[in-house]
């Protein structure tokens, strides 16, 4: 595939990596200011909270390999194997839970998109050089040396000080909206009028079974 090809793409993910940043702003937003709109927003999110996250995982996993196995250039760096861990993982215990509509899934998938988002925040730290990468990343691959930007540059300037312009987007960014994304639509809180799970419809069988066991009691 041609260079300018993948470059495409990687604005494609890089876009699609910003609209999730701004659906956990507004998810965000809609829990600390509640109003009308915000309430029906969550509500719907709630119901297919699973899918989506999901969705999310598998969209960001393969956008990863493909991005490493059919682009030579693009060699994945320590911290990219990190959060790699974390996202592949969450791929395939949402894909589950989403097809069991399993909702407790977030005690086992929670942890995974916190510890991701943290390992993806500190390689953008090490990105714009406010700390710096171990001597481990320098021996196989920078992780400080992104090959790709999207909306924006990162590196050093010709007077040699390091800047950005605009909003960089690398795949480390992009995890960390992954992340995000998926930490909040498995925290939406669950309609205030919805039913317990253990909830059954009053059906005739089941109105005849309760006169049942009161007659017995009685």
């Amino acid at each position: 595939m041609s260079y300018d090809a993948i470059s495409t793409l990687h604005d494609v993910e890089a876009a699609l990596a910003i609209v999730a940043l701004i659906g956990v702003v507004l998810m965000v937003a809609a829990r600390l200011i509640p109003t009308v709109i915000g309430v029906r927003f969550l509500d719907a999110l709630y119901k297919v909270q699973l899918p989506l996250a999901a969705l999310v995982a598998v969209t960001a996993t393969s956008g990863s390999l493909f991005f490493s196995e059919f682009n030579e250039q693009w060699i994945p760096c320590r911290w990219c194997w990190f959060q790699r861990i974390f996202m592949f993982s969450l791929a395939v215990i949402l894909t589950v839970a989403a097809i069991r509509r399993d909702r407790n899934v977030k005690w086992f998938a929670v942890p995974l998109a916190v510890i991701g988002m943290c390992a993806s925040f500190w390689h953008i730290l090490i990105e714009h050089r406010v700390v710096e990468e171990s001597q481990a990343c320098l021996s196989v691959q920078s992780c400080a040396a992104p090959w790709r930007v999207s909306f924006g540059t990162l590196g050093f300037n010709d007077d040699g000080v390091f800047a950005w312009t605009g909003f960089p987007v690398t795949l480390a960014v992009m995890a960390f909206c992954g992340f995000a994304a998926i930490l909040a639509l498995l925290l939406t809180p669950e309609p205030l009028d919805s039913e317990p799970l253990d909830t059954k419809p009053l059906t005739p069988e089941l109105l005849e079974a309760e006169e049942d066991g009161q007659s017995s009691a009685g």
